[in-house]
């Protein structure tokens, strides 16, 4: 025989103000959950959408990343020696992409210009948009001839003054204006971030003689491995990684970001657990002649215990509810368009995240979880009372 879901309704509101903070203290710890699921899905997201095996990233020897990369012509020229590249099929000639990367700064439009962030600015060729498959031109493509580039997406909606019309200032002291005519998508990967013009114009307004890597894309057969160390053997001298590995190194900051951030949600579950069991300890403390009462009247220890873990629950899952819908209620105020510093590119990468119903369900399993473990121990001292000095004490 069960007790009637009412009468453990009306339980939780007996002892208000106990009941409303081990609530609050759930839905902190939901709200930072759900916030760094939806934070760890959105930059695995953008990453995944940058690990292609076939796709290499040629830097100079030594360089950890494009930006701090400088790769003269005459060692540009000795990656034609690579047979295992996809060809043009217009000319027969493998197809490489040389490209130059610089920063701009530019104002967060999340809150209102008051931070700026470097942003990478890319000098591409044609080639660029067939190595880089996912790149997708949406409008007008860069004029070789004008001063002009093409922004992506996520770049648009986190940095100022990227609308189609305006002008970024590029070049030493910023003095050559670049206007922007055109957007582009990546799937929503890190060169989404960035903006892209014309390669010529771009070393030319920073007196650039050097590229700051090169990208090719290998044919279907080919080993990934034996053509990186082919571009770091003797005959070539030069770095190679694949997309994949490339964008690993660049986010290990995040990375460790994301572990400080779990080890403290796991410390927050931690008292959560804590807060539950002292709101049910003092539930059976407060209950103990009514316990003893269902006790005599038929009541086992086993219905006692299933009864208090649910009560437990339904503190729980209010906790969770509350801790989704701040999450939500922020995500909505302060913008869920975000970016990152790379350790070593030294520019931004934005990226947007989400609260999916995948994590709402998680975050529901959790407080769960939490609500049986805190009422576990309470519960069972509740089942194991003895009805006769329960009954003298209360």
């Amino acid at each position: 025989m069960a007790l009637p879901l009412s009468y453990h309704w009306r339980n939780l509101f007996v002892r208000k103000n106990t009941t409303i903070l081990t609530v609050l203290v759930i839905a902190a710890v939901v709200g930072v959950f759900t916030w760094m699921i939806g934070f760890r899905g959105a930059v695995n997201q953008s990453l995944s959408v940058a690990g292609e095996e076939r796709k290499i990233i040629v830097l100079k020897k030594g360089a950890t990343a494009e930006s701090n990369s400088a790769i003269p012509i005459d060692e540009y020229n000795k990656l034609g020696q690579l047979n295992s590249v996809e060809k043009n099929p217009a000319t027969g000639q493998p197809r490489f992409s040389p490209e130059m990367i610089i920063q701009v700064s530019l104002p967060r439009l999340a809150d209102g210009g008051m931070t700026f962030a470097n942003v990478a600015v890319r000098g591409v060729t044609d080639d660029a948009f067939v190595v880089h498959s996912n790149v997708k031109e949406l409008g007008t493509r860069f004029s070789v001839a004008e001063r002009e580039v093409i922004v992506g997406v996520a770049a648009s909606k986190q940095f100022g003054g990227l609308n189609i019309g305006d002008i970024v200032n590029i070049g030493f002291g910023g003095d050559r204006g670049y206007k922007v005519v055109g957007y582009f998508s990546a799937d929503g990967g890190p060169m989404e971030s960035e903006i892209w013009g014309y390669l010529p114009s771009l070393m030319n307004a920073y007196n650039r003689t050097m590229y700051s890597s090169v990208s090719l894309r290998l044919t279907p057969d080919a080993d990934p491995k034996e053509v990186i160390a082919q571009i770091e053997g003797p005959a070539i001298q030069l770095t190679g990684k694949t997309e994949k590995d490339y964008w690993k190194e660049q986010t290990k900051l995040t990375q460790i970001y994301l572990f400080v951030t779990g080890a403290l949600v796991a410390v927050m579950s931690i008292a959560a657990v804590f807060a539950i069991a002292n709101t049910m300890y003092a539930v059976v403390a407060g209950r103990t002649r009514e316990i003893a009462m269902l006790r005599t009247i038929g009541f086992d220890g086993y219905t006692i215990l299933r009864g208090l873990i649910l009560e437990s629950v339904m503190v729980s899952l209010m906790g969770g509810i509350i801790g989704c819908l701040g999450c939500a209620a922020w995500l909505e105020i302060a913008g869920n368009t975000k970016d990152m510093f790379g350790a070593t590119t030294f520019t931004t990468m934005a990226f947007e995240i989400h609260l999916t119903p995948v994590i709402v369900v998680a975050a529901m399993i959790m407080v769960t979880l939490l609500g049986v473990v805190g009422a576990l121990m309470p519960g069972l001292r509740a089942a194991r009372l003895e009805v006769l000095t329960a009954l003298r004490e209360a």
